[in-house]
């Protein structure tokens, strides 16, 4: 755990265009491995974004594995991206969070026991620890109509 805290940000200028090839890419995966649709929607810009892209990408790769497992058929991602900050909003049609929403990114923790066999529960810790060193945040919310809403904000970094 204290190598995470220590980790050191390594700044690099992210496009949009390459962002969505990237993301594409981990849904493709995700989309093959769970057999259910994924709808992304990246508006592409001229503007590039200062952050460190393995960190980011180690994110999106948490948000879209628990995304995916507790989806019933689909998950949508839409990013907005500027010169100053990157959002990455994940939706999933699941039953969503079903007790305090911020527990979820505690360390080891798991909605469901059977869990326990998948996954080690620090994906979403993980992802909140790396979106607050880009000075940033993770936002956990339930749809209205069912699943949950993710929002990994990420300021820029020098």
């Amino acid at each position: 755990m204290s190598s995470l805290d220590a980790r050191e940000l390594v700044a690099e200028e992210i496009t949009s265009k390459q962002l969505e090839i990237d993301i594409r890419a981990e849904m493709n995966v995700f989309e093959k491995k769970f057999g259910k649709l994924y709808k992304l929607k990246c508006s592409e810009t001229a503007e590039k974004f200062s952050g460190d892209k393995e960190v980011i990408l180690e994110v999106i790769e948490n948000l879209l594995s628990n995304a995916f497992r507790y989806a019933k058929t689909k998950v949508e991602m839409e990013v907005f991206f500027t010169s100053s900050e990157l959002q990455i909003r994940i939706k999933d049609d699941g039953v969503g969070f079903t007790v305090d929403k911020q527990k979820a990114t505690e360390l080891f923790y798991q909605q469901n026991v059977k869990d326990s066999l998948k996954h080690s529960g620090m994906g979403m810790y993980i992802s909140r620890l790396y979106c607050e060193k880009h000075g940033g945040q993770l936002l956990i919310e339930n749809e209205k109509q069912s699943g949950a809403v993710i929002t990994a904000v990420f300021h820029r970094i020098a």
